[in-house]
C-alpha cells in the first residue's frame, strides 16, 4: 500500500515540487546574497575564508591546487601527483570542500531518454542498464546523472548520464590520499570547458564525514537572526522614504510632460486631419480631370460620349459608336482603367450604322472608401 501511495504522488512531486524546490533555492541564492553584502566588511572577510573551496586539478602527472568559489579560483600551488613532496603542512587543508577535478577524457557523457516513473529509482535504473547504454558494467564505473528536462505530457524525461572508468578514478584517489586528503566532491568540467558539472563521482563511503558544532551554530544562526531582524526593520524604511520622494518629484514631471504632450497631440491630430482632408480633395479633383483627358483622348472619332459618371473607384461611359464590340479593348489598355465590361446590351440606333452602349472600367490604384 506503501508503495502505491509514493508512486501515486510521484507525478505531482515532478510537476509541482520540483519546480518550487527550484525557486526556493534561487530565492534563497538571491537573499543571502543580498544579506551578505550589508553586513561588515571584516565579517564577510571571515564568512569568505570558511566557505573558500579547495580545487585539485589532475593534468599531466601534477596537482594544480586553486582557492576561492564556483565561480572564480586563484591557483596556490602545484604538486607532483604519484610523489608526495616535502612540506606538506603548505598544503591549505582548511576548506570548506575539498574538489577533484577529472583530466578532460577521462569523464564521459550519454544523453538517455527515460519514462518519469524512473526518476524514483534512478540510480538503480542506470546501475542496471549500463552496460545497454555504456561499453562499461556498472561495477567497472563510479556514475552520477543531471536529469535536464522533464516532459510531463509525454512522461518522459531526458538524463545525462555521467560516468568515468573505476581504474582512472582510483589512481587519481590514491594520488591525493598521499597527502592526506580527503574529498568530497569528484567532478569535471562541462563540454563548455567553463563551468563544473553538478555531479559527484567519490562514493559514499569515500567522502569526508563532517561534524557539526550545534553550539556555535546557535549562537552562529541566533547572531544572523538578530542581525537579519534589524536589516528587515530599518533597510524597508529608510528604502521606502527615499522611493517616496524621488517617485514624488517623478510623479509632477511626469504629469507636466503629459499635459504639454496631450496639447501637442491634439494640435497634431487638427494639422494632420486639415491636410488629409485637403489632399485628398485635391487628388480626387485632379483624378477626374486625368480620367476626363484620358477618355476623349483614347476614344476614337467614330464614338461620341453621351454621359460621363466617375465615383470613386468606377467610371461609367455612356454613349454612341459605330465600332461599340472595339470600345472593351481600347478602354482595357489605358494605364488608368481596368476591368471594362458593358453595363447594359449594345442597342442598334434605327436608321443608323450606329449602337447605343453602356459601360464600366474600374480606376486602377483606386479603392472603396
Amino acid at each position: 500500500m506503501n508503495v502505491d501511495v509514493r508512486r501515486s504522488l510521484h507525478p505531482l512531486r515532478i510537476r509541482y515540487a520540483a519546480p518550487l524546490l527550484s525557486r526556493v533555492r534561487a530565492f534563497w541564492s538571491w537573499w543571502s546574497g543580498e544579506i551578505f553584502a550589508i553586513l561588515p566588511a571584516n565579517l564577510r572577510d571571515e564568512i569568505s575564508q570558511r566557505r573558500q573551496k579547495l580545487f585539485l586539478q589532475a593534468e599531466d602527472e601534477q596537482l594544480q591546487l586553486s582557492l576561492g568559489s564556483w565561480g572564480s579560483r586563484r591557483d596556490v600551488l602545484q604538486i607532483p601527483l604519484t610523489k608526495p613532496a616535502d612540506g606538506n603542512d603548505k598544503l591549505p587543508r582548511d576548506a570548506q570542500q575539498t574538489i577533484l577535478l577529472m583530466p578532460e577524457g577521462k569523464v564521459l557523457t550519454r544523453s538517455l531518454v527515460l519514462p518519469l516513473a524512473a526518476e524514483e529509482n534512478l540510480r538503480e535504473v542506470l546501475g542496471f542498464e549500463m552496460d545497454q547504454h555504456t561499453p562499461f558494467a556498472a561495477s567497472k564505473v563510479y556514475y552520477d546523472f543531471i536529469v535536464t528536462k522533464r516532459d510531463t505530457e509525454r512522461q518522459e524525461m531526458l538524463v545525462d548520464l555521467v560516468y568515468a572508468p573505476r581504474k582512472d578514478v582510483d589512481a587519481l584517489l590514491a594520488g591525493v590520499s598521499s597527502y592526506d586528503l580527503q574529498l568530497d566532491i569528484v567532478t569535471s568540467r562541462g563540454s563548455d570547458r567553463s563551468n563544473l558539472r553538478a555531479i559527484n563521482l567519490l562514493p559514499e563511503e569515500l567522502r569526508r564525514s563532517r561534524r557539526i558544532d550545534l553550539h556555535r551554530l546557535n549562537v552562529a544562526l541566533a547572531a544572523l537572526c538578530a542581525v537579519l531582524l534589524v536589516a528587515a526593520i530599518t533597510v524597508p524604511i529608510v528604502q521606502k522614504n527615499r522611493a517616496i520622494v524621488i517617485l514624488e518629484e517623478q510623479v509632477q514631471i511626469a504629469a507636466a510632460e503629459a499635459r504639454d504632450g496631450n496639447q501637442v497631440r491634439r494640435d497634431l491630430e487638427k494639422m494632420a486631419e486639415a491636410s488629409r482632408f485637403l489632399f485628398e480633395k485635391k487628388r480626387s479633383e485632379l483624378m477626374a480631370v486625368q480620367l476626363v483627358e484620358e477618355v476623349s483622348t483614347i476614344l476614337p472619332d467614330h464614338t461620341s460620349v453621351v454621359r460621363l459618371d466617375i465615383s470613386a473607384t468606377e467610371i461609367q461611359i455612356q454613349g454612341q459608336s459605330t465600332a461599340s464590340s472595339s470600345l472593351i479593348s481600347i478602354i482595357e489598355a489605358s494605364p488608368l482603367l481596368e476591368n471594362a465590361s458593358f453595363r447594359s446590351p449594345v442597342v442598334q440606333i434605327p436608321g443608323t450604322d450606329a449602337d447605343r452602349f453602356h459601360l464600366s472600367a474600374d480606376i486602377i490604384g483606386r479603392e472603396a472608401p
